[in-house]
């Protein structure tokens, strides 16, 4: 058996901590130390875990002793961090977004390839079992094309105050960097490579404040997408909502890290097996036999077999913020796996932080 993958964590606020959490339920990684510009913070994360601490990210940096630097900092510092910790032979896990600028970006993989080590992105929406439960679903094309798909996000501010970096373009990159990269890189997962149409964004009232925005991308000839990111809520309202319309359903999911999914088609009965057997958890209710004369309807001009309409509803296994923690820890061990065996083929790279990066960037460009 390999030994532990060790492990630095720069930046031990509310995210660092809680993927050091996850990653202690995991035998094949251990933390080493950990460092935070707030010397206390990671002081006293450092004392709770029994675990060493550095006075400073480069200390981390410069130990022998850690194979691999987690990145849980603010997306300004992930350039200057990144490079530093691939200078220094280490492997890379940086939260998203990968840099604030693809020249940055570009400048962090070719470093990560000239020095044969891992640059990953937290990009954890690959490991969520709906999603791919989602991806199947589109890939199988039983509901033919996806021709319209959308994301909504009226999340929190409560714990935003007005001096948080979130706010500050210089620091974060601006939503659709800083948050939106999760999303641009799912799609495209999901729908194939996209291009930004248009984009727009809206200031707070009498502030500086972008606190709403929201793009278009055609995904190939036949899905538009749109996604609204709006910080603007109280906690106990954020919300999120996504929906897919394909040619002969809709699919709906809430939450950002989504733990049910809501399937309402129009298909043959031999769709439907198609569709369970991709499903095999899946509640299925069927609330309507077409007859005869109507299981041959038209729809974008083409004949159709539409036998049953049905209703297929699929909960994941874990609440919420369990199935967040596994997350975390799958795309842990998928970074592991590659960094012990370089055949590994990776469901996230560096590859995902660059193209979503680019969408992002395309956006911002598109909405300023």
């Amino acid at each position: 058996m390999s030994a532990p993958l060790r492990y630095g964590l720069i930046g031990c606020g509310v995210f660092g901590r809680f993927c050091l959490e996850a990653y202690q339920q995991m035998p094949d990684v251990t933390c080493v130390a950990v460092a935070d510009t707030n010397v206390e913070l990671a002081r006293t994360t450092a004392e709770a875990l029994g675990i060493d601490f550095c006075e400073s990210p480069a200390a981390l940096i410069a130990r022998s002793d850690i194979d691999l630097v987690h990145l849980a900092t603010p997306p300004f510092t992930h350039a200057e961090l990144g490079n530093a910790a691939l200078l220094a032979d280490k492997h890379v896990l940086c939260e998203k977004p990968l840099a604030i600028n693809i020249a940055d970006a570009m400048g962090m993989i070719a470093l990560a390839e000239a020095h044969h080590r891992i640059l990953a992105v937290n990009l954890i929406m690959h490991y969520n079992p709906l999603c791919q439960a989602v991806k199947s679903l589109i890939d199988c094309q039983v509901l033919g094309e996806p021709l319209y798909a959308s994301f909504v996000n009226a999340a929190q501010d409560e714990t935003l105050t007005p001096e948080h970096w979130f706010w500050d373009r210089e620091k974060s990159g601006g939503i659709f960097i800083e948050h939106g990269v999760h999303f641009f890189d799912l799609f495209e997962w999901w729908f194939g490579q996209g291009r930004v149409v248009s984009a727009h964004q809206l200031n707070r009232p009498g502030t500086e404040i972008v606190d709403q925005v929201e793009c278009a991308v055609r995904y190939g000839p036949s899905t538009l997408a749109t996604f609204y990111h709006g910080f603007h809520q109280m906690k106990r309202r954020d919300r999120q909502h996504w929906r897919i319309i394909f040619e002969t359903g809709t699919l709906t999911m809430t939450e950002w890290v989504p733990t049910s999914l809501e399937l309402d088609m129009a298909v043959s009965e031999e769709g439907l097996r198609k569709i369970q057997a991709l499903l095999p958890e899946a509640e299925t209710r069927i609330s309507e036999h077409y007859p005869e004369s109507s299981r041959h309807p038209i729809c974008r001009h083409q004949p159709r077999i539409a036998e049953v309409h049905t209703h297929l509803s699929l909960s994941g296994r874990l609440p919420k913020m369990e199935l967040y923690s596994q997350m975390v820890r799958d795309l842990m061990a998928d970074q592991i796996a590659a960094i012990r065996d370089p055949s590994h083929v990776r469901r996230v790279s560096e590859q995902n932080g660059l193209t979503s990066l680019t969408t992002a960037v395309a956006a911002q460009r598109a909405a300023d």
